[in-house]
C-alpha cells in the first residue's frame, strides 16, 4: 500500500474536499483506496455522505482515551465503506478527560500524538490491504503533532497551496520543513480564479519557487463543491464535465502513476527533498 499525506501549512486550503475526492477517482481507477482522518474536526465522513460527525476512529486507540490499547486494532472496526468504494476511517469524537461525555468536545489528542512520533504509521500498516491500494491521510494544518503524524506516515507528501499572500509567506518553512524529512514531495494549488490578476501572479510565484515539484494541474475554484457537499452528492459525478473535475482527475491519475512506478524508483529519488529536479512531478 502507498501512503499519500494531504497536508497545508495554511487553514482552509481544501484538504479534506481533495482528499475525499481524490479516494474516489482513485477508486474508480481500480485501487483500494483508503481515506484516512488525522485531524480533530473530524468532518471528512461527511464529505462520504454521513450526516453527521463519527464518533468512532483512529482518536479512540490513542493512550488514555478510554479505547483500545495502541496494540489493539479496535480503531479498525470504526472504517465505514462509501458507496463509490472508499474505506473511509475517521478521526472520531475525543471525549473530556474523566467524564466520559463522548459530544466531540474534548481535547485534539496532540500531547499523545506529539510522545508517539510513528504512532499513525503503526497502525497504517496493519492494515489488511492489497498492494495497489492507496491512503490518503487528510490531516490538520502543518506544523501540527496531526500534520506530522501523517507525513512520518507517508511515502508521498502533496502539499496544498492556496493562491493568497499567507500561503506564499509560510512556503519557505513549509518547504524547509519537508525537506527535512527526506520525503518526496509535489504541490497542488487549489482554489485558483484565473480571472484574478492576483491568483495569477501568485500562481506563477508558486511555480516559480517550486520548479518541478508544483503539479502541472490547477484545482479551479467551483461553487459546486460546497454545494456537492451540501447535498451529500459526488462532486465529480454530480459535475464531470466540471473544469475542477477535470483538474481533480488529473491529479488522480497522476498519483496513480506514481503509486504504480514508485517501487522502481531509486531510493535517492524516492526521498529527494521538494524543490529540485527529482521531487517534481513533470513525469
Amino acid at each position: 500500500m502507498r501512503t499519500v499525506a494531504i497536508v497545508s501549512a495554511t487553514g482552509g486550503a481544501g484538504r479534506t474536499t481533495l482528499t475525499a475526492a481524490l479516494a474516489s477517482l482513485l477508486a474508480a481507477r481500480a485501487h483500494a483506496a483508503l481515506a484516512v482522518e488525522c485531524d480533530p474536526r473530524n468532518v471528512l465522513a461527511l464529505h462520504f455522505g454521513l450526516r453527521e460527525s463519527a464518533r468512532e476512529g483512529l482518536v479512540t486507540s490513542l493512550p488514555n482515551r478510554g479505547g483500545a490499547s495502541p496494540s489493539g486494532d479496535h480503531w479498525a472496526r470504526a472504517a465505514l465503506q462509501s458507496d463509490d468504494g472508499v474505506l473511509v476511517l475517521p478521526w472520531g469524537s475525543a471525549p473530556q478527560e474523566g467524564n466520559g461525555d463522548d459530544n466531540g468536545d474534548g481535547d485534539d489528542g496532540a500531547a499523545p500524538l506529539a510522545a508517539q512520533r510513528y504512532w499513525l504509521r503503526e497502525r497504517l500498516a496493519r492494515v489488511d490491504l492489497p498492494a495497489s491500494a492507496i491512503a490518503l491521510i487528510d490531516a490538520a494544518p502543518w506544523p501540527s503533532p496531526h500534520a506530522r503524524q501523517a507525513i512520518d506516515a507517508a511515502d508521498l507528501v502533496l502539499g496544498v497551496l492556496t493562491p493568497d499572500a499567507t500561503a506564499c509567506a509560510t512556503l519557505p518553512r513549509f518547504v524547509s520543513a519537508l525537506a527535512r524529512t527526506g520525503k518526496r514531495a509535489a504541490f497542488v494549488a487549489n482554489a485558483v480564479v484565473p480571472a484574478r490578476p492576483l491568483h495569477t501572479d501568485l500562481v506563477a510565484l508558486l511555480r516559480a519557487r517550486l520548479g518541478p515539484a508544483m503539479l502541472p494541474y490547477l484545482v479551479h475554484a467551483d461553487t459546486g463543491v460546497p454545494a456537492a457537499l451540501a447535498g451529500g452528492a459526488n462532486f465529480c459525478k454530480s459535475a464531470p464535465a466540471s473544469q475542477a473535475a477535470h483538474d481533480l482527475n488529473g491529479i488522480a491519475s497522476w498519483i496513480s502513476h506514481w503509486a504504480a512506478n514508485a517501487h522502481a524508483e531509486p531510493q535517492d529519488r524516492r526521498d529527494s527533498p521538494p524543490g529540485n529536479a527529482t521531487a517534481g512531478a513533470s513525469r
